[in-house]
């Protein structure tokens, strides 16, 4: 079922492009090449390196495994070269990669994508460039499937604990530090009943919650912790303080012993 998000982007779309309910084979297949021309395009941009490898402390093997991307206007021309540009554009209108008025919203940023089963259902980008207008998102995000994790295919190893974190970029920081059992919610999308039943399925008897612990995300913390009572899931929170996040720790203690101390000393939230 297509998102919300993308359902939002289908104003201004031509409507012979909204025949189907459902993204095919085709469709699918021009997402995985769009964000394997971000990929290229990131090995070409030192500001974008710069920021992943600098500022976030990800390394070029995970950037390597994970396809880190980046979008900038010299897309717009590759798009504009194939046989039917006019077709393609409507495609990724539909897709939800171009909006309805035609622009790149990955535009300026360095891109994550989101992949369930080994096919890219969406990704999550940051903005590090003001190519686009001030006004803009910082954080956008494409969603084709809405009950998409970053880093689902984890579960395929059936964990018995694995770690939750607020955002992919920081799931990556985790992953920088070798621990592999780690998945975070993307974009604006809260954890839901559905993904709860997908960490059920993958026999999850554990999940570790590593968000900041300001007012905001302490709210989000019960309502998910409620969320995995109903399916037997035990919760822990780590405790990382209202200001702190992981990727600021991680950077803060590039060795990940801090992080690793926290993760043991998870607390049961609320007595679950």
């Amino acid at each position: 079922m297509l998102s919300s998000h993308f359902q939002n982007n289908y104003q201004g779309i031509d409507p012979s492009f909204l025949c189907a309910p459902e993204l095919n084979g085709i469709e699918l297949q021009r997402v995985g090449m769009a964000y394997e021309l971000y990929a290229q395009h990131l090995q070409v941009h030192e500001v974008a390196l710069h920021y992943l490898r600098e500022v976030r402390g990800i390394s070029n093997d995970i950037i390597s495994q994970f396809q880190l991307g980046f979008a900038d206007k010299s897309l717009c021309k590759q798009f504009r070269e194939v046989d039917e540009p006019a077709a393609l554009r409507g495609m990724l209108q539909r897709t939800g990669l171009i909006s309805g008025k035609g622009h790149q919203i990955f535009l300026g940023s360095v891109i994550i994508p989101i992949k369930r089963h080994g096919i890219v259902v969406g990704g999550v980008g940051r903005r590090i460039s003001n190519v686009v207008r001030y006004t803009s998102t910082p954080y956008p995000f494409h969603l084709i499937d809405e009950e998409a994790l970053f880093n689902i295919d984890c579960l395929a190893k059936q964990p018995n604990c694995v770690i939750l974190c607020k955002s992919p970029l920081e799931a990556l920081s985790v992953l920088g530090q070798g621990i592999e059992e780690v998945i975070s919610l993307v974009g604006n999308t809260d954890f839901t009943d559905e993904h709860a039943k997908l960490l059920k399925l993958h026999q999850v008897k554990v999940v570790k919650i590593v968000f900041n612990q300001s007012p905001y995300y302490l709210q989000k913390i019960k309502v998910i912790v409620k969320i995995l009572k109903r399916y037997r899931i035990r919760c822990k929170i780590a405790g990382l303080p209202s200001w702190q996040d992981i990727n600021a720790l991680c950077l803060y203690d590039p060795s990940g012993k801090l992080l690793r101390q926290r993760l043991r000393q998870a607390q049961v939230f609320g007595g679950h």
